[in-house]
């Protein structure tokens, strides 16, 4: 049996970056059995893949995405329908935009946790502040008002048990059907009062923004991708965050040099962070035609993984790739993707996450791990920290 032959989705959930290392040096694009995908693995083939949508089209019919969410969704149209769909989402997250509130947002759900945090004298960073402060910012600024935190970790892990079932796993399908349903009945009372009453939320530039005056974009042909920023939105900062320090945890050289500086340094940390780990692995795609690419032939109508994570990693880009290194200088990661399918929430993500970290380091700038109790890293599709277990203080 070949070595991707032999991949096991159990193998990728553990730790993928010693499979895509593997792949990168023998069969960097490569079928992988496990997981009904073409992986394709270094900087240059997986741009190459993202930035051409005439070999490598978004529109995927194995998609687990489309699966469990419904089409058309923002990840998986190109042409006018993708246009359409990112001329309603991208104004609430342009970079200006985000700098003129997320401060205020992010601080605002952030303090309350902190002083929780403060009183306890310990905490599991994930489930205590990572992402709480993740899923509250992305609802609060599409305009979630009502929705609590427990609701929304419950509607994340649901909807991301359909976006990972490549496999097409009954008992995970299950679970994001169910999910999907609740999702769609709680959100689309408030798409309905903002199709009447636009405010400055994102659902209402979803519904309104460049369409003729009168009219609005059905909520049939939003919903699905509203399920798909719920889950990328609330996942991606918060799980990177947790990555990101753990990184400075492991490497109290660089937590030093970033408490020196948090102004200059946090914002390195986070990039370094991404790259190391990206939160969300994969921009899946389906040839057009029979592509060659990497010495590999890959068949038309194939599923590809482009995987963001593995070219973050390449060593032809990055030396010593695995290390956590604030200081590099290589140029930028891949962790939002390529192409025009790059992350349409990428300023408020990174924003979130500079704040999480910088607030958190402000308020306990002698954070220690607590020993026998560290990190595990899951998952390939979405990776990060299981728990953080943290102490500071007296009980450092």
């Amino acid at each position: 049996m070949s070595f991707a032959g032999s991949i096991t989705v159990e193998a990728l959930e553990a730790d993928p970056y010693p499979i895509y290392a593997e792949l990168r040096r023998s069969a960097p694009v490569v079928f992988v059995p496990a997981v009904n995908l073409w992986f394709v693995t270094r900087w240059k083939d997986v741009e190459s893949v993202a930035k051409s949508p005439e070999f490598f089209s978004a529109v995927v019919g194995t998609s687990p995405v489309e699966r469990s969410f419904g089409k058309p969704t923002i990840l998986t149209t190109d042409g006018e329908v993708h246009k359409s769909l990112r001329q309603g989402v991208d104004p609430k997250y342009r970079p200006r935009t985000v700098a003129s509130y997320a401060g205020d947002l992010v601080r605002s759900i952030a303090e309350p946790y902190l002083d929780k945090i403060a009183e306890q004298g310990s905490a599991e960073l994930m489930a205590d502040y990572f992402e709480p402060l993740s899923t509250l910012s992305l609802a609060r600024s599409l305009g979630l008002a009502d929705v609590d935190m427990q609701t929304l970790r419950r509607w994340f892990y649901g909807l991301a048990q359909g976006a990972i079932n490549f496999e097409n796993d009954p008992r995970r399908q299950e679970i994001a059907d169910a999910i999907s349903a609740e999702v769609g009945a709680a959100v689309r009372p408030t798409l309905e009062q903002l199709a009447r009453e636009p405010d400055d939320s994102a659902l209402s530039h979803m519904l309104h923004d460049g369409m003729p005056q009168g009219s609005t974009r059905p909520i049939d042909f939003l919903m699905p991708t509203i399920k798909v920023i719920l889950l990328g939105g609330m996942q991606e900062p918060g799980h990177g965050a947790g990555s990101i320090l753990v990184g400075l945890l492991t490497h109290p050289d660089q937590m030093h040099q970033v408490l020196g500086d948090l102004e200059t340094l946090v914002p390195k940390a986070v990039d370094e962070g991404l790259r190391w780990v990206a939160p969300i692995g994969t921009q899946t795609r389906q040839t057009t035609r029979d592509v060659e690419l990497g010495g590999a032939t890959i068949p038309a109508g194939a599923p590809v993984a482009a995987l963001v994570s593995s070219a973050s990693r390449d060593e032809s880009r990055f030396p010593d790739p695995d290390r956590f290194d604030i200081t590099r200088d290589e140029g930028n990661h891949a962790a939002f993707g390529f192409g025009h399918h790059f992350c349409s929430g990428r300023f408020f993500a990174r924003e979130q996450m500079c704040l999480a970290v910088r607030l958190l380091l402000e308020r306990f700038p002698d954070l220690r791990l607590v020993p026998g109790r560290e990190p595990v890293f899951r998952g390939w599709e979405f990776r990060a920290p299981a728990t953080l277990h943290v102490a500071f203080g007296a009980n450092s």
